[in-house]
């Protein structure tokens, strides 16, 4: 066998290799750390965004929820039979109000106006008449609505049995002289409302959820134990790891002065994101949720980067050693065989790059998916409980309707409008599955802008009994080439979000041409675009308000695109906010 003897120039280019192969697992190394860290930490991101997403929506069910148990204690305290002392024919009216709303509450029950029982649901005839009489006058939500005259919502577990419970009270006021009658009151088990709000958690995340009043008061915990207990107290206090107890203490107080906002915690080698929302009800807040997820998706995600690293680590190694195995190939294999080496070498660089092109295509279409998934459940459960409201009032109203003709132009007046209430969501939703399908069409046509403008301002104006708002427009004629209708939709809709933020003031309707393009503005002197909704003000469901879907800056801003026209929002110096839009001017 004969001898190999390498050149100095051979051994040069074997030791170049080698340390280029050094070279690559270092970068590799360390790229790979700094990839593992950033995925870590948007998986961190995408947890704390899901949580703070289900802690509004939860919010929003909760809020819906108890409105609907409010518009039936409404309907029940207006009932002829309720105003009439009609104690028989009145427990159909609050049969139905409980089974409309049975997966909320445990019982309404009807107090007279010295706080004693009259009538409760769910009661047989035995214990009716054990209890019947009964004097619930000391309690919160008889003296608070008493002396009020208004809806109130208890924040302490306020119960006479010594469950816990919270409830929601209304007067019973006779119309006709306007004197204190009694209290219509629904009361709600603590287990039942948190079991209610546990199922609308979404099953993807591992997320837990609790509920503290304004006081500090434990109205749901997954350690049932803690129900009712001050959530400062020694009691759940003891529990607390030491080194946890400062910052923990800290972040609730901060979270019942009304804001929202999330917070990690770590214990353990474990990860919680816990994220809060103020639950506002008839103005005052009536307490704050709570989400509660672990960070377990990304500490998966960590273990699977990892593992990828030390791959990644070990093939470099190994296409190191491999390049110095060829590389004394090449040296003592003549120049055909080099050739040979380089082209398929290449060959597999191709099949390489086209793989890895593949799985990044694949992985960008999976991210797209989860994204188009969650949006949809998101969209469903909003528009499901924005739905239920309009529904159940028009539900009770042709109850009462049947059982109160004499009622009958104030009744069909409440229908009306919660059917018109009704249509407008549901043609929302229309226009979001058209817009979302790509099915939203034109119908182009010259017209006046003039003409559209004063038409949805009457329209505004109508809205408005009370005076409070004045609207200014000075009518200018410019020709435009849109869809009538839909350039209407989104001229209502920002004077209709601009009555809904301005309680009483001034509503500016402003049109020009600039560029070959008419632009219409609509400026008010509310209260203005809250910052941290500015930077996703078009998107779906873009709202603090506790009234709408937040759709309808959503379709208006697709409307416009549709037009190639673009809409835009800014907060004005003084007071309130301008919306403004363009739309291409109608050629001669």
């Amino acid at each position: 066998m004969s001898k190999v003897v390498f050149s100095k120039n051979s051994i040069a280019l074997l030791i170049v290799i080698g340390a280029i192969a050094i070279a690559l697992s270092i970068v590799s190394f360390q790229f790979s750390s700094y990839a593992s860290n950033e995925i870590l930490k948007l998986a961190a991101d995408d947890v704390r965004s899901n949580s703070q997403i289900q802690a509004h929506d939860l919010e929003r069910i909760m809020v819906n929820s108890m409105g609907s148990v409010s518009s039936n204690l409404q309907v029940i305290a207006n009932a002829p039979s309720v105003q009439s002392d009609d104690a028989v024919n009145a427990r159909t009216v609050f049969d139905a109000a409980q089974n409309s709303t049975s997966n909320l509450t445990n019982f309404y029950m009807w107090l007279d106006k010295d706080g004693k029982l009259l009538w409760l649901s769910n009661l047989n005839q035995t214990s009716y008449e054990k209890y019947k009489g009964i004097d619930l006058s000391q309690r919160a939500y008889f003296i608070k609505t008493k002396n009020t005259l208004d809806a109130y919502y208890s924040n302490a577990i306020d119960s006479n049995d010594d469950v816990p419970r919270v409830y929601v009270s209304y007067p019973i006021v006779d119309r006709q002289t306007g004197e204190f009658k009694g209290a219509a009151i629904a009361g709600m088990r603590l287990n039942t409302l948190g079991t209610f709000l546990q199922q609308e958690l979404s099953p993807d995340f591992q997320s837990t959820f609790g509920m503290i009043d304004r006081n500090g008061t434990v109205l749901y915990s997954a350690t049932e134990s803690f129900i009712g207990k001050n959530i400062f107290g020694n009691e759940i206090q003891s529990v607390l790891p030491a080194e946890l107890k400062d910052p923990f203490n800290n972040f609730i107080k901060d979270s019942l002065k009304g804001n929202s906002g999330i917070e990690d915690f770590s214990y353990g080698g474990n990860t919680s994101s816990i994220a809060y929302e103020p639950i506002l009800l008839g103005g005052n807040q009536f307490g704050t949720l709570y989400i509660i997820t672990p960070h377990q998706f990304a500490g998966n995600v960590g273990t699977l980067i990892d593992q990828q690293r030390n791959l990644s680590t070990i093939l470099v190694g190994v296409i190191g050693a491999v390049a110095v195995g060829v590389a004394v190939l090449v040296i003592t294999w003549n120049r055909r065989l080099e050739r040979t080496v380089h082209t398929r070498t290449a060959e597999l660089s191709s099949k390489s790059e086209e793989l890895k092109r593949s799985h990044d295509s694949l992985a960008s279409a999976n991210e797209q998916l989860k994204v188009h998934d969650r949006l949809q459940k998101e969209f469903i459960n909003v528009a499901a409980h924005e739905l239920r409201t309009p529904t159940q009032a028009i539900l009770g109203y042709a109850e009462l309707l049947q059982m109160g003709p004499e009622d009958r132009e104030e009744m069909i007046k409440a229908i009306y409008r919660n059917s018109m209430r009704l249509q407008r969501l549901t043609s929302d939703i229309l226009d979001v599955t058209r817009i979302e399908s790509e099915a939203l069409k034109l119908d182009k046509e010259k017209f006046d802008l003039k003409d559209v403008i004063e038409e949805a301002m009457q329209d505004a104006k109508n809205q408005v009994s009370d005076g409070k708002i004045k609207f200014v427009y000075e009518p200018n004629d410019i020709y435009v080439n849109a869809d009538k209708g839909r350039t209407m939709q989104v001229i209502s809709n920002l004077l209709d979000n601009a009555v809904k933020f301005t309680k009483e003031g001034t509503i500016t309707v402003s049109t020009e041409t600039m560029d070959g393009q008419a632009i219409v503005s609509v400026k008010d002197t509310g209260t203005g675009i809250d910052p941290e909704i500015m930077p996703r003000l078009f998107s779906k469901f873009a709202t603090k308000s506790e009234k709408g879907t937040g759709l309808g800056l959503f379709i208006s801003r697709n409307i416009i695109e549709a037009h190639d026209g673009r809409i835009w929002c800014t907060n004005n110096k003084g007071k309130g906010a301008t919306f403004a839009f363009s739309l291409p001017l109608s050629k001669p």
